[in-house]
């Protein structure tokens, strides 16, 4: 039988107020909480945008989800983990939470605190056994791991290296403690063509580990201390620089894919999803700019099933895009792929019966 994925459209003239309000409609029509128990601990999971970015889901929005949750447990809080990139104020969590509170994410605007889910510096992780492909075991946030429950907020947008940055990225990517996100980067290491590097060290400027160095005029990566997020490739100018697409971004979807089996499992299925279509930019809420979206508002999801609501979210894009907008987008990725790995896990269905409210 296909899972089922609620709906409610939304337009770039909606004020925040009104998206609320449909938010709120989404929520009591699709009855998507009822997984919470009462005074259960659970929690939000989201992302609160890096510093410069303005496409990130608004704490507004957030409120009215943890108004809906309150009425079922007093413990609800915020959550997501540290990053990898150096460079951004999100890798420990003193720092983390006080950008969160610069969006907006404060305990007075929202209504619950912040719980940066694998401590202060990234370590505090719970290893998941798994038994699968890449992984036997996997490092999740050991806030998640100990958590009754989780609701997943997801800004659905493209990205760089998965092509799709939606539900299961959230899960999978987003609950790994830093030492899981390096597990599922590592393999993905640029190379560097000398005949085109033109030294104007722009990789090293925004290489967010430190790990590229000029040598004779020519950039050289050290490998051992690469996260493999490809900032290089996408500043070079000369495109000089360049990752093996074809193997190495499928086996990063598939270590993602492997991540969120292991959050799911840990949870024991206590999940449901809220994905938002609104301000759909290129590229995730990681960079630190106001990215322009590449498409027009167009509404909200929830479903219990992180495949059918990815799915879902990605032909309600390309049937108003009239296209394959996130190939577009980046077309050295192939986002079908992680879909196809979590559907082959048991994670959710392709399938789907969509109902619009």
């Amino acid at each position: 039988m296909p899972s089922k994925v609620y709906f409610i459209e939304t337009k770039d003239s909606d004020s925040v107020e009104a998206v609320s309000k449909k938010l709120n409609t989404l929520i009591d029509k699709s009855g998507i909480l009822s997984f919470v128990a009462k005074d259960a601990f659970t929690g939000v999971k989201l992302h609160f945008g890096e510093e410069g970015n303005t496409g990130h889901i608004r704490y507004e929005w957030a409120r009215e989800i943890v108004r809906e949750l309150s009425r079922r447990t007093k413990n609800v809080f915020l959550t997501d983990s540290n990053v990898l990139y150096k460079n951004s104020r999100r890798t420990n969590s003193i720092d983390h939470i006080k950008i969160a509170h610069e969006h907006g994410f404060g305990l007075d605007n929202v209504g619950a605190p912040i719980l940066i889910a694998d401590g202060m510096l990234g370590r505090d992780f719970t290893e998941v056994p798994i038994f699968k492909k890449h992984f036997e075991k996997v490092k999740i946030a050991s806030g998640i791991v100990n958590c009754d429950g989780l609701l997943v907020l997801t800004h659905v947008t493209g990205h760089f290296q998965t092509g799709l940055a939606a539900a299961l990225k959230n899960l999978g990517m987003g609950c790994a403690a830093r030492r899981g996100k390096y597990e599922q980067h590592s393999g993905v290491v640029p190379d560097v063509d000398k005949k085109f590097c033109v030294g104007c060290g722009q990789c090293v400027l925004n290489c967010p580990a430190s790990c590229i160095v000029l040598q004779d005029k020519k950039a050289v990566i050290a490998r051992d201390s690469c996260v493999g997020c490809g900032e290089c490739v996408i500043v070079c100018r000369t495109k000089a620089i360049d990752i093996k697409w074809s193997v190495t971004l499928e086996n990063l979807q598939e270590k993602m894919v492997e991540y969120a089996y292991g959050v799911i499992r840990a949870l024991k299925g206590k999940l449901a999803f809220i994905s938002f279509l609104i301000k759909i930019t290129k590229d995730c809420d990681c960079l630190s700019k106001d990215a322009p979206k590449i498409i027009r508002d167009l509404g909200i999801l929830v479903s219990s099933d992180p495949v059918s609501i990815d799915k879902a979210s990605v032909d309600i894009m390309n049937e108003c895009a009239g296209k394959d907008l996130l190939k577009e987008s980046n077309p050295q990725t192939n986002w079908m792929a992680q879909l196809k790995y979590a559907t082959q896990m048991g994670l959710g269905d392709l399938d789907y019966k969509m109902e619009r409210l």
